[in-house]
Order: C-alpha cells, then structure tokens, then sequence
C-alpha cells in the first residue's frame, strides 16, 4: 500500500512540475526566441523610447483629429477582456447602437464596425471602410488644429490609411481590408509633425 501511494505522490509531484512550470517556462522561451515582439504584447515605441501603446489591443483616443476604434463593452480595459454578449435581436444592442449613431458626425452609412464592439471588446483593428467614414472628421479636426492646407492634410491621411490596410491572413480568408487604428493614428501624428 505504501508503495503505491509513494508512486501516486511521485507521479502527482512530476505533473505538477511539468504542468505547472517546465511547461509554461518552455513556452515562454520559444515564444522568446522566435517572436520576442509579439510574446512581449507587440508594444509601439514612439521615437523618444516611450511605450504608445499595444498594437494588440484597442485604446481609446481622445478627439476629432484621431481615428476611433470600435466601441469597447469594456471600456479598453485590457485586464476586463469580454464582449456585451447583446444579440441581434436583444433590444438593449439596438439602443446601444443607435446611441452610437448620434454621436458620429458622418452623414453616410456608417459600417457596422463603428458602432458595434468585437467579441472581447479590445480588437485593435478597424475595417478600411469604417476609416475612409471617420476621414472627413478627421482632415477637418487636423486642417483647424494646424492651419495646414485641407488638400494636403486629405493626401497625407488618406497615404497612411492605404499604406497601413491589409487584409487578414494575407487574404486567404477574404473579408475587408482592415487597418491597426493604433498604427494609423501614430503614423498620422509622424507624418503631419505632431
């Protein structure tokens, strides 16, 4: 008897050990080793060395002259990830989306992304649609902050917006172009001298 429970100890000790920590420090290496950007969160380092922000997950930002993510159930906490888990046709989604509606400013359609949160309500990418509806709000906000010329403001936003799309899984799975709104709004703020 004592000698099958001194195995069973054994046994219960070593899956301990490799569940608990050769496991999870093996990962940890080769996640290291091979991807060290996107192991340690993919952070964007602006050029002063100070951390902007993770291009994995959604922030907010302040002002017109930026574009907006999707809306957040969670307010862009990292450490709250979940969606609303509103259905299509719970009413509560609808007055939340048509609370989103009077708050765009955008006279067209506007896609379904600009007023609708992803799953765990910090997806950091956006679709090329719901940017090219936020690029007149965002040319006006930059035009009246810098007294630049509107054509050349639209030129250099609408660069970055093309430069910036790509289509998931390099367009194997078809879908929309989308675009890194973290990414973008750096970008923006690079090339227009903020």
């Amino acid at each position: 008897m004592t000698k099958h429970l001194r195995a069973n100890l054994l046994l219960l000790g070593l899956t301990f050990v490799i569940c608990t920590v050769l496991y999870p420090l093996s990962v940890l290496a080769v996640g290291q080793g091979l991807f060290p950007s996107k192991a340690s969160g993919d952070i964007l380092v602006g050029p002063d060395g100070k951390a902007l922000g993770a291009r994995l997950v959604a922030q907010e930002f302040k002002g017109d002259e930026w574009f907006q993510p999707r809306p957040s159930a969670v307010g862009y906490t990292a450490n709250a990830s979940g969606g609303s888990n509103f259905g299509a046709n719970n009413p509560k989604l609808r007055e939340r989306v048509e609370e989103l509606l009077k708050t765009r400013s955008e006279t067209a359609r506007v896609p379904a992304d600009a007023v609708t949160a992803s799953g765990s309500g910090l997806d950091p990418h956006i679709t090329l649609k719901n940017a090219k509806a936020q690029l007149d709000r965002v040319v006006a906000a930059r035009v009246a902050k810098h007294h630049l010329d509107p054509a050349h403001v639209r030129n250099a936003v609408e660069a970055v917006l093309n430069h910036g799309a790509f289509e998931p899984m390099a367009g194997l799975a078809g879908g929309e172009p989308l675009i890194n709104v973290l990414e973008i709004n750096y970008a923006l703020g690079h090339r227009l001298g903020e």
